[in-house]
């Protein structure tokens, strides 16, 4: 963002985000960028979260990305060593983060973003920053593509955002959220795309 080929305009601030609009001189395009810092000790998660949908709920119809780090993680495996990691906080922090419309963006690079650096003794790693963005930034931007990059002087590993890469965009591997299961439209939903591919299948080899 120290390019002059942006304008940054900041919306709202506090010590756990930055929420800006950012347009893009080149083609007069603007988004939404939401830097955030989540709560270590989880005791203003939600109040973080809240205030992020209300910046995104005022700023409708433009795509959003919102990165950082943020303190959780979304996954039983995106943490590895004590103490285990708490299923409820993570599907609270899930349930957050639908609520504002946004999905992880995926990455490139190293599993974990942070560690506590107690190698010799009780080692832990998460992957605490992380990239989301909504439907619409998906659409603006389908060739965004994010790297964990290496953990050198700190014990967070930097991440970056690209949004046209020039290279071949990584693969994704597919993972299944348990909490999934609990929504009321889950069946119809898995039932629709299951059908969807069967159907796709079937003319493909027929």
């Amino acid at each position: 963002m120290w390019s002059d080929d942006v304008d940054v305009e900041i919306q709202s601030s506090s010590h756990y985000y930055v929420l800006t609009t950012v347009m893009q001189k080149s083609n007069a395009l603007s988004f939404n960028l939401a830097c955030v810092y989540g709560d270590p000790h989880h005791q203003k998660t939600n109040f973080i979260w809240n205030d992020v949908l209300s910046f995104i709920m005022l700023n409708q119809g433009k795509p959003t990305l919102c990165m950082g780090d943020l303190n959780n993680i979304m996954h039983p495996n995106e943490k590895w060593g004590h103490p285990p990691p708490s299923i409820s906080r993570i599907n609270n922090f899930c349930s957050l983060i639908k609520q504002c419309g946004l999905m992880d963006l995926g990455y490139s690079g190293p599993a974990y973003t942070w560690t506590n650096k107690c190698f010799m003794t009780n080692p832990t790693f998460e992957c605490l920053d992380r990239c989301l963005s909504d439907a619409e930034w998906c659409q603006a931007y389908p060739s965004t593509t994010v790297y964990h990059l290496p953990m050198l002087y700190n014990d967070h590993a930097p991440i970056l955002a690209i949004m046209t890469p020039n290279g071949p965009k990584p693969k994704r591997r597919f993972k299944f959220q348990n909490w999934w299961l609990t929504e009321d439209d889950f069946h119809e939903t898995a039932l629709q795309a299951w059908t969807l591919a069967f159907s796709l299948t079937h003319k493909r080899f027929s």
